[in-house]
């Protein structure tokens, strides 16, 4: 009864962006992993109510931690796209997922409890055990025989039902409608297509017309209660394909889109899909109020917590640095960061002095800017390097990507996030088409999506709808990941140069 009264609060989609159905189900989970907790502890006869002291008990410690720690487990399902539809609707690959996930749920326990003296993780690894054995269980259960039927029985009879509105008249959107018809189970009602230079009313697939052009997005959004957009369109300039996009961004309406200009997102990023077709989510999620006020207290609590611990690393490199050659320890250099605004970039010097003078360099870089596709050497990087000039210390740096470090003061003086699309130099800028500019609508990163998933592998344009896509979706938690998917790519030099 729970799961369906949950369920039924899917049915009223209107007027949201986001999927309800991923707020109910962590959820859910949360309540599960919760009452786990307790019921491994009961099992192992360790009582944390005692004589009826419930106060006494939401003060403890041990409430706290479950609490805290619940939260972590659900952030590790989120890790492994367990929210995502193209999962939620899947069983066996669905329980690889919930097994590695308690997998790494229950190592992290053995680790937090060298750290938190809570006597039932100390004195009872039995209880732990007992955690993972009823969580697993309760979750998979729950998951796969209780919310995954429900879900797909309440779309299929379009009680959740979302409308949804179709732009293109291509391939993939009459895929879309195809696959609706033969098995429904997202719970969509299509309304009808958009198309520029096709006349409204037109037939495209069975009694679907067309409803309208492009700038007629909005009123149709309004006059059929759409939910959901799903952007098709493909043999267009990237300039126009943003611009539908954006008519789009104006609506209450989510956006998605599934176009061979975006093939980028759906081969470096898990991306989810409906019908087998991937689709890369347009939330804006930075115009949540407080959004970017808790990314600016992530950066300087990570930026404060990282220079602190890395202060010896930094002598080290100082040191390496100076004795290895000749000039500043510090290189400072102007780059161009969020709307355009100039600023001071440090980094710690890997090249020669006059380095950066190379008429030669800046040519390169901006035709492969112009060119958009790569830069005709089979090498998708926009940096263009002399090699000639890194110093012997500074090969190693930027191979793993030491000489970025110094780049947390430029965090904590607010002129970049620790997670955001690369600041870019004065010529490059002066490259730019327009569209290339939406990078600069957010503060620029230390790291970010195009370095984690595609450093040096792909050309000028895929790498700034990376940058896009990252904007969509920023988040704190999406800015934890990108970090910790950071350090491998340190560590091994991945794409490095």
């Amino acid at each position: 009864m729970v799961a369906y009264s949950l369920s039924i609060q899917l049915i009223d989609c209107h007027k949201v962006k986001y999927s309800r159905y991923k707020i109910i189900l962590a959820f859910c989970d949360f309540i599960i992993l919760r009452l786990s907790f307790s019921a491994a502890l009961q099992f192992r006869g360790i009582a944390l109510v005692r004589d009826g002291q419930w106060a006494t008990y939401l003060m403890s410690p041990e409430f706290y931690f479950f609490f805290v720690y619940a939260f972590i487990v659900i952030m590790v399902f989120q890790y492994n796209n367990l929210y995502k539809i193209n999962i939620v609707l899947t069983r066996s690959r669905q329980i690889v997922l919930i097994t590695i996930s308690f997998i790494y749920s229950i190592i992290g326990l053995a680790v937090m409890a060298f750290f938190v003296h809570s006597r039932w993780i100390v004195d009872s690894r039995l209880a732990v055990a007992y955690f993972g054995a009823i969580g697993f269980s309760a979750i998979t259960l729950y998951r796969i025989f209780i919310f995954n039927p429900l879900f797909i029985f309440l779309t299929r009879s379009l009680v959740i039902r979302k409308n949804l509105l179709i732009i293109g008249t291509n391939t993939a959107a009459k895929t879309f409608a195809i696959q609706i018809q033969l098995d429904n189970i997202y719970g969509f009602k299509l309304a009808g297509f958009v198309e520029d230079g096709v006349p409204a009313g037109m037939k495209v697939f069975e009694d679907y017309k067309i409803l309208g052009k492009v700038s007629d997005i909005p009123a149709i959004v309004e006059r059929y209660s759409i939910n959901e957009i799903i952007v098709t369109i493909s043999e267009v300039e990237h300039e126009e394909l943003l611009r539908v996009i954006d008519v789009c961004k104006q609506t209450k309406a989510a956006v998605r889109v599934t176009s061979s200009l975006f093939d980028v997102i759906h081969r470096k990023v898990f991306s989810e899909s409906y019908f087998n077709i991937p689709i890369a989510s347009l939330s804006v999620p930075n115009e949540i109020p407080g959004m970017l006020f808790l990314k600016r207290i992530f950066d300087v609590v990570i930026a404060s917590v990282g220079i602190l611990f890395l202060s010896l690393p930094f002598l080290i490199v100082t040191l390496l640095v100076k004795i290895s050659s000749k000039g500043p320890i510090l290189y400072k250099q102007v780059r161009i960061g969020k709307d355009g605004r100039k600023f001071n970039f440090y980094k710690f010097r890997s090249m020669y002095p006059g380095s950066d003078q190379d008429n030669e360099r800046i040519e390169k870089a901006q035709e492969f800017i112009k060119k958009g596709h790569g830069n005709g050497n089979g090498n998708g990087s926009v940096k263009v390097v002399n090699e000639k000039m890194i110093t012997p210390i500074g090969r190693f740096m930027r191979k793993t990507s030491i000489d970025e470090l110094p780049q947390f003061f430029n965090v904590l003086k607010g002129d970049m996030s620790l997670v955001g699309p690369r600041p870019c130099l004065p010529y490059e800028y002066d490259a730019y088409d327009e569209w290339h500019k939406r990078r600069l609508s957010v503060l620029p990163g230390c790291t970010g999506l195009w370095q984690v998933s595609s450093r040096s592998e792909v050309g000028f344009n895929d790498m700034v709808l990376l940058d896009l896509y990252y904007i969509d979706n920023l988040s704190p938690w999406l800015d934890m990941q990108l970090i910790l998917k950071t350090i491998p790519v340190m560590i091994f030099g991945r794409g490095g140069k």
